[in-house]
């Protein structure tokens, strides 16, 4: 695949958190596991036929409405403790190793329409929009004034997909033979259309994956992240809660 497409695309992704440098963990420990997730992906695809973000999902995964924390406190507060997710969708992203070159751009594209390794963007806001509304380029600034929308992205750190159980921490995704650099955990809500966020160290927390079906996906968040004015900390976003998003079709791969 052309590495402008993937560069883009990741960028896109750093973007959608707030910066382009330091959006991402440092060297910390990799995604954790529960035994749960040694079913491998065929646990994971169960039927959603629906599509609603709600059918073969646990009881806790249900579709919006629902209510989350979603809050940045200190110098520039926004949101709220109870902060009503009223629009979610998920972005599935297949990723592709090759960084040796092996594969031509039409069979890593083929290979991404296919791979059980993908990772995800779960959108969430206080305006409705589904999974019609979201892509590799859009879905990541609210659409009206007063109104909010974030984005939490998660990836795989090896070549295991991901599967119900899983709990993915920050850091960079090193363990795989990537050319696109990317990170394990990242996160980012936008309280006005052209807000931009800095932020500064590393995300702390963790996502655990809840249900994974073929149409949906829903993670318990844990995360907060300090935000910045350069280097100095302004206050801290904290998202967490349990969110439920059906899913859009998947993207263009990274590779």
């Amino acid at each position: 695949m052309p590495r402008p497409l993937a560069t883009a695309a990741a960028l896109l992704i750093v973007v959608s958190c707030g910066v382009v440098v330091s959006c991402g963990g440092g060297d910390k420990a990799a995604n954790k596991s529960s035994p749960a997730a040694s079913d491998g992906p065929a646990a994971t695809l169960a039927d959603g036929a629906d599509g609603n973000g709600s059918a073969g999902m646990p009881a806790e995964c249900v579709p919006a409405p629902y209510t989350v924390v979603a809050q940045r406190d200190g110098e520039q507060p926004a949101g709220s403790a109870t902060f009503g997710v009223v629009g979610a969708a998920a972005l599935p992203i297949p990723l592709v190793p090759n960084k040796a070159g092996s594969l031509t751009d039409a069979e890593a594209i083929a290979e991404g329409a296919t791979t059980d390794l993908l990772g995800y963007v779960v959108f969430f806001g206080d305006e409705e929009f589904g999974p019609d509304d979201v892509s590799m380029f859009g879905g990541y600034a609210p659409e009206t004034d007063g109104a909010a929308r974030g984005a939490i992205s998660i990836f795989p750190h090896t070549t295991a997909p991901l599967v119900v159980g899983d709990v993915l921490t920050p850091g960079t995704l090193d363990g795989l033979d990537m050319t696109t650099t990317l990170n394990r955990v990242l996160l980012d809500v936008k309280f006005a259309p052209d807000e931009f966020t800095s932020y500064l160290n590393d995300i702390e927390g963790d996502v655990t994956i809840l249900g994974l079906t073929s149409s949906a996906i829903c993670v318990d968040v844990n995360l907060q992240w300090e935000y910045s004015k350069g280097s100095q900390a302004l206050g801290t976003l904290k998202v967490n809660g349990i969110f439920t998003a059906a899913l859009a079709p998947r993207s263009l791969p990274f590779n």
